[in-house]
């Protein structure tokens, strides 16, 4: 049965995709999405204390659940990486399965996140609550942190201070700070093509000076690219303002997984022995 319910789940979303189309993600920005995380993760966690023992929990903790929540996680990782159409990932199914996921994946923390104990305060299992925490903490940023994220194009002038953006749907939006282009310098090789070229701004009256892969960092979770320019025109040049609040949170989750298989590596699986009479 729980299986049937999930098939129409997904059968469901599917149909929402169909009739509206992609899920409206800037919608659920800050503090929308925190609300809901925070909604979400209260839920999960008042399920396991007090319906622990219902068909609904026991279903989300079982092997079964697991196993479908991680080959549908794949199955869309694949058709991204396969098709290149990363517009997917703002698609009522995927939305699901991510959600899905986390669920699965925050009841599988609650349950093990202790050795099994007749006092219920056995010893603390460091490598599983690195390991699985950290793949929990990278996913949810992604997932909640999605609604803040943004790209913008802006054109940077030079002695005229800017702030009109445009997001990659060719909307415009305006910047809360003004950027102004001071210089551009372009070397390149002998046969024209450019071998370095870098930008010194002005931003809200902080100089700043640009290079290709080498951002500004306005501020936590904001970078400021140099991405284009005119060969014919130094007085202009074009930048990209990437907004990423949520990345050093995904960071964290990284960082957490390759702890925990480092000292699953060091200190190997847990042994259990048993004493024989």
């Amino acid at each position: 049965m729980p299986y049937i319910i999930l098939i129409i789940c997904l059968a469901a979303f599917s149909a929402i995709q169909l009739m509206v189309g992609n899920l409206p993600v800037r919608f659920f920005a800050f503090p929308l999405n925190l609300i809901l995380a925070l909604i979400w993760a209260f839920g999960i966690v008042t399920l396991w204390r007090s319906k622990r023992k219902s068909a609904f929990v026991r279903f989300m903790l079982s092997k079964g659940a697991t196993l479908c929540a991680v080959s549908l996680f794949l199955v869309f990782c694949l058709i991204i990486g396969i098709t290149g159409v990363r517009t997917i990932t703002q698609s009522w199914p995927f939305a699901f399965v991510l959600l899905y996921f986390q669920s699965v994946l925050l009841f599988v923390i609650l349950r093990g996140w202790r050795t099994p104990s007749a006092t219920g305060s056995g010893e603390i299992r460091w490598r599983f609550i690195l390991n699985h925490c950290g793949i929990l903490l990278a996913v949810s940023a992604a997932f909640w942190g999605a609604p803040d994220s943004e790209t913008l194009r802006i054109r940077a002038i030079r002695d005229v201070p800017v702030n009109e953006a445009y997001r990659m749907d060719g909307s415009m939006t305006m910047l809360d700070y003004r950027i102004e282009l001071k210089d551009f310098r372009m070397d390149v090789y002998e046969n024209g093509t450019p071998l370095m070229y870098e930008a010194s701004l002005l931003i809200d009256g902080v100089p700043a000076d640009l290079r290709v892969n080498k951002p500004y960092s306005r501020s936590v979770g904001e970078d400021i690219y140099l991405t284009g320019y005119n060969a014919d025109d130094s007085s202009a040049c074009i930048l990209q303002v990437v907004r990423e609040p949520w990345k050093y949170a995904a960071v964290a989750g990284i960082v957490m997984m390759l702890t925990g298989a480092l000292l699953l590596f060091v200190a190997g699986p847990r042994k259990r022995y048993v004493e024989e009479e």
